[in-house]
């Protein structure tokens, strides 16, 4: 076990690069932490702050003014909790598998190159996996008391991010279907609620407190939107009912229908170097356990197909794979089941005799190893390589010449805005320690001022209908990348064909900087001459 732990730190630390800053999730939640050390601990409208608070007390002692030292504490705290896991992940698989398969659950989990390269992000994955894997060991075990825990944690999932409701309806459908005919089940299992609510009810409170609705959060209405971008910009309920009302039933049915299609398709892809060879005959024989009880499969099946039943609907907007991450644990439970019928009975043509079986599961390991070895360092068309340092080096000069020569408001999108905010923060002589979250129920407030430049969320499906957008909020400037927009891909074309959109002006070209890695234009919008053209 210990030989497995070690192996898996090189494949941990290969992707972090501790000299770029953070750019995405990380950085909101480690401005949280900052924010919640200063004893200001107002939630988030769109986030759940496990672990910001988590974060809390590790930059507390901290006293610098350089926001990567941040950030690398940051990193170390995830990097260790994903290592530590490994621990949990074998105790896991030990309610399913004898000593040596468990060793080999917890290899796959170890070596897994996606969860290792998520492990040195910074982002709250790591230590939701821990809680939701340690809230699964506890409801698997005999004794009520453990159950309670396993209650516990499973509140503490939800603290961790805000999407994870799933835990609640597995834990509850697991505890029915595993404990239902204990004596006394039903009062253990209102025991049971009321520690579940317990847990969760001081973040109700509190956004009671802050919104005078203790079940407000920003996505609520929004979480139907046609877009990503729409999702962060829309002032209209796109709830499930609006929804409804607008597009009927079988047009809900559709953007779920859509949302399962995209889950799977991403799903598919994270499977990648060596699961999706496994969990297939994994699933084949899971519907007919040999060695493994019965009731504990049910278990990891219902957690399974909770995590996706849930995420459906996020998947229907964005495909954000980092959400599919929870699901590796009971996943890799059933990859390990093929490797333990193959090693125990054999096939039709050969059986292995006891020294066999060991020499077979250290090659396993050791082949699972190598692929995870070769995908982390990125050879072939899939992997991720070492980090291209020298990209996040041209993104920051980018943003760095942007703050320091333009003033308005340019379009939100995928890179381009990346570092936006961190230069922001920490430049000339801001404090970024004194930073206080936006209040209000719009976690996308307009920041402008005067001199300054900030990015702004705009939705558009296209050209004319972002512009047209953009100038109710005085959008100024759009960047776009040469491989294109995620978010808005009517602008790829801008970027190639620039004198076919005469409204926009080209002020800033990263090959006339002679950038090598990072291929950006940033055009500013002239309203008068759009309106011209398309009067």
């Amino acid at each position: 076990m210990i030989a497995i732990v070690i192996a898996s730190i090189p494949l941990k630390l290969y992707t972090v690069d501790f000299s770029s800053p953070p750019h995405t999730d990380d950085f909101g939640y480690i401005l949280y932490a900052i924010q919640y050390s200063q004893g200001d601990f107002f939630l988030s409208q769109k986030k759940n702050p496990g672990w910001a608070l988590f974060l809390t007390p590790f930059v507390s002692v901290l006293n610098s003014n350089d926001f990567l030292d941040y950030s690398s504490i940051a990193r170390i705290l995830t990097l260790t909790i994903s290592t530590i896991t490994i621990f949990p992940m074998y105790i896991l698989a030990r309610k399913f598998f004898n000593e040596k398969y468990s060793l080999v659950a917890a290899g796959l989990f170890a070596f897994e190159p996606h969860l290792n390269y998520n492990s040195g992000t910074a982002l709250s994955e790591p230590l939701l996996i821990l809680v939701l894997i340690t809230s699964m060991i506890f409801i698997l075990q005999s004794k009520t008391k453990y159950h309670y825990l396993a209650f516990i944690f499973t509140g503490l999932c939800w603290w961790v991010r805000l999407e994870v409701i799933y835990p609640v309806l597995a834990i509850i459908l697991i505890y029915f279907v595993i404990h239902r005919s204990k004596l006394n089940s039903r009062r253990n299992f209102s025991i049971c609620i009321i520690i579940l609510l317990i847990t969760i009810s001081p973040l109700f409170i509190q956004r009671d407190l802050q919104f005078d609705d203790p079940f407000y959060v920003w996505y609520t209405g929004t979480i139907l939107a046609d877009d990503y971008s729409e999702l962060l910009t829309s002032p209209e309920d796109v709830g499930i009912t609006s929804f409804v009302e607008k597009h009927g039933a079988l047009g809900l049915l559709d953007r779920l229908v859509n949302g399962f299609v995209n889950l799977f398709n991403i799903l598919f892809r994270i499977l990648y170097p060596y699961l999706f060879i496994l969990i297939p005959f994994g699933i084949l024989f899971s519907l007919r356990p040999i060695d493994q009880k019965l009731k504990n499969i049910k278990a990891n099946w219902i957690m399974i197909l909770s995590i996706i039943t849930v995420l459906t609907i996020p998947f229907a907007i964005i495909d954000e794979r980092r959400f599919l991450f929870s699901l590796f644990p009971f996943l890799i439970i059933f990859s390990v089941i093929p490797i333990q019928r193959v090693t125990n009975y054999g096939l039709s043509t050969f059986s292995f005799n006891n020294r066999q079986k060991s020499i077979f599961l250290i090659v396993v390991v050791g082949v699972v190893f190598l692929l995870a070895t070769t995908f982390t360092m990125g050879v072939g068309e899939f992997g991720y390589g070492l980090p291209n340092s020298a990209l996040e080096q041209e993104k920051l000069e980018f943003t760095e010449y942007l703050v320091e020569n333009y003033d308005g408001r340019i379009l939100r999108d995928q890179i381009v805005t990346d570092y936006l905010a961190y230069v922001s923060l920490t430049s000339d002589d801001n404090d970024f320690k004194s930073f206080k979250s936006p209040r209000g129920k719009n976690p996308y407030p307009d920041l402008y001022e005067p001199g300054k430049i900030v990015w702004l969320s705009v939705n558009g499906k296209t050209m004319k209908e972002l512009i047209i957008n953009g100038e109710l909020v005085e959008l100024k400037y759009v960047g776009i990348l040469e491989s294109g927009s995620y978010f808005f891909p009517f602008l790829n074309d801008l970027y190639h064909n620039e004198e076919e959109y005469p409204f926009m002006k080209k002020i800033f070209d990263s090959a006339e900087m002679n950038y090598k890695e990072f291929k950006v234009k940033v055009f500013e919008i002239n309203y008068q001459k759009f309106h011209e053209l398309n009067d």
